[in-house]
């Protein structure tokens, strides 16, 4: 959809151009800063903004930015008449005052009045797409949140002078003291003693082979949490909510697993406990299943922040979630990146599911690596941890049904390393393993290299 000619002028001001671009090629001695302050695409008038093109693009070239420089770079391009002509570059500076914080000012007010223009675009697109009616009420509102927000961060960024040492340094201690907001706990000790508990803006991978139990592992913290009175809202593109339920009920109720497939099976006794178990289920946690996008998943998630607080939101798995991108790495890439996004702005944990590129075999089974991970490189970048588990039995088909070890592959904080663990078949969950002190591993440090590293 092409722009239409909007019936009113955008808002901008020529003056206020002028005394940016003018006290540039003046030699101001706040230049730099002007300069770092401005984006070519912020001024309206067309010779403003090439000559802040050029501008912009000899700050960053290493060369100085004044008159001489725009005028040999324009003349040898022979787009000078497209800065206004050599009569409008040499009077720009006319009447500027080289002096004092006025053309920063300016510059930021540009910045000002041009997030106003992208505004108006977005709200005439919006209305276009509403009256012609070319999508539903969900993703054009969507879109408009998506592209808003944008505008917003752009905006804020030029505002954030960062945070002081010192300053951190004091919320530290307050967390310290206090404790964090929120702590995610696993329910398996060993793990939940190395990392201190999930906190917000956390992305923690899951991982594992097809079958191992990564949902199960997911499903595991989720009930921890809503214990210790944190909601999460549960998104499967895997399983409809009430086949979800079914594998939380069946422990629960102490009724075997295969009866929920199997109600022929059931007694009356399985069912009035299945009735119990399900009184008791939580009326604020929440699931959402179905085809799942990314902007489905983050306007469910903030409708819920709002209404009944979230504290960890699951994404299952990433393979089935929608994301724009030109191939499957770019939309692994962009899951990963606004799964860790959402968290940031929502203070909550969000656990992602993902599975293996490559099954494990040879030494990957004694040592897995983060390379066997699906779309391995932007997950890596932005997880806070990354949780490998391992049944042998489901790999091999053979051994013990009950056998499992956690593997830490990534843990910004901690240690890393493997976690002997058991799996309970009839509770379906991972439980701790007791381990043979005499035989019990060191766990090592984060920082410290692997023996046979450099």
């Amino acid at each position: 959809m092409g722009k239409k000619e909007l019936e009113r002028p955008l808002p901008h001001d020529d003056l206020l151009e002028r005394t940016v671009l003018g006290a540039i090629l003046g030699g101001h001695k706040q230049t730099v800063e002007i300069l770092d302050a401005i984006r070519a695409g912020d001024f309206a008038n067309d010779f403003h903004k090439k000559i802040a093109s050029v501008l912009i693009a000899a700050k960053d070239a290493g060369r100085i930015p004044n008159l001489l420089t725009i005028y040999d770079t324009l003349e040898s391009s022979g787009e000078i008449e497209k800065a206004g002509g050599v009569a409008y570059l040499s009077g720009i500076s006319d009447g500027i005052p080289l002096a004092g914080d006025s053309a920063l000012f300016a510059a930021k007010r540009i910045r000002s009045l041009s997030a106003l223009g992208q505004i108006v675009h977005i709200a005439d697109k919006i209305q276009t797409l509403a009256f012609e009616r070319v999508d539903n009420a969900e993703r054009i509102l969507d879109q408009a949140i998506e592209e808003l927000s944008g505008v917003a961060r752009d905006i804020e960024s030029d505002e954030d002078d960062g945070e002081s040492y010192f300053d951190a340094a004091g919320k530290a201690l307050v967390e310290l003291r206090q404790g964090p907001r929120i702590k995610i706990f696993t329910d398996v000790d060993r793990l939940d003693q190395w990392t201190g508990g999930f906190r917000e803006g956390e992305l923690v991978l899951l991982t594992a082979e097809t079958g191992t139990g990564k949902s199960l592992l997911a499903s595991q913290v989720r009930a921890r949490a809503c214990r210790d009175g944190f909601h999460t809202l549960f998104c499967s593109g895997e399983m409809l909510a009430p086949h979800l339920v079914k594998r939380h009920l069946a422990p629960e109720a102490d009724v075997e697993p295969i009866k929920m497939r199997r109600e022929d099976l059931l007694t009356q006794e399985d069912f009035e406990a299945l009735v119990t178990a399900a009184s008791h289920q939580c009326k604020k946690c929440r699931i959402l299943d179905g085809e799942l996008e990314l902007s489905r998943i983050r306007r469910t998630s903030r409708k819920m922040k709002n209404r009944d607080g979230l504290e960890l939101l699951i994404l299952d798995y990433d393979e089935l979630i929608e994301a724009p991108g030109k191939d499957e790495f770019e939309q692994q890439r962009q899951i990963a990146r606004k799964a860790k996004s959402i968290g940031m702005e929502l203070g909550c944990v969000v656990i992602l599911i993902s599975q293996l590129r490559k099954s494990l075999s040879g030494e990957d089974v004694a040592k897995p690596s983060l390379q066997r991970l699906y779309g391995s490189g932007a997950k890596m970048k932005h997880a806070s941890y990354i949780v490998l588990a391992d049944r042998p039995y489901v790999r091999e088909m053979q051994g013990d049904e009950k056998e499992a070890r956690l593997f830490v592959l990534k843990s910004r904080d901690g240690r890393t390393g493997p976690i002997k663990a058991t799996f309970n078949v009839k509770k379906l969950r991972f439980d701790q393993a007791e381990e043979d002190p005499a035989t019990a591993q060191v766990w090592r440090d984060h920082t410290e290299p692997r023996e046979g590293e450099e």
